[in-house]
């Protein structure tokens, strides 16, 4: 099994578990490294992904919702659209990430690196 099917087969995982908890498993990708992994709209609700390295991911679409991303790197990652909705992205690497269209609402930037700054 390639990494590639063996991300799809995890996310598929996530899937079964996030329909009913009782079957299929949470997805854990703790310290992962998914340097330009393609998750476009990809269900990952309450993954655990703290610490992964998402350098240049395309997360675009993703909904991420509850999410912990805590140290994670996102230089560079595509998160366009992403819904990250109460996610835990403190301490996370968000240089040159792509956040436009993003929703951050209640999400945790505490220590965050590589925000864009808000003109004065």
């Amino acid at each position: 099994m390639t990494a590639k099917e063996a991300l799809a087969f995890a996310v598929a995982e996530h899937n079964k578990w996030l329909a009913d908890n009782s079957t299929g498993t949470r997805l854990d990708l703790t310290w992962a490294d998914l340097t330009w992994a393609d998750l476009t709209g990809a269900d990952l609700t309450g993954a655990d992904l703290s610490r992964a390295c998402l350098k240049w991911a395309n997360l675009s679409g993703a909904n991420l919702t509850g999410a912990y991303l805590s140290r994670a790197n996102l230089s560079g990652a595509d998160l366009s659209g992403a819904n990250l909705t109460g996610a835990d992205l403190s301490r996370a690497d968000l240089s040159g990430a792509n956040l436009s269209w993003a929703y951050l609402t209640g999400a945790d930037l505490t220590g965050a690196i590589g925000l864009p700054k808000e003109k004065p």
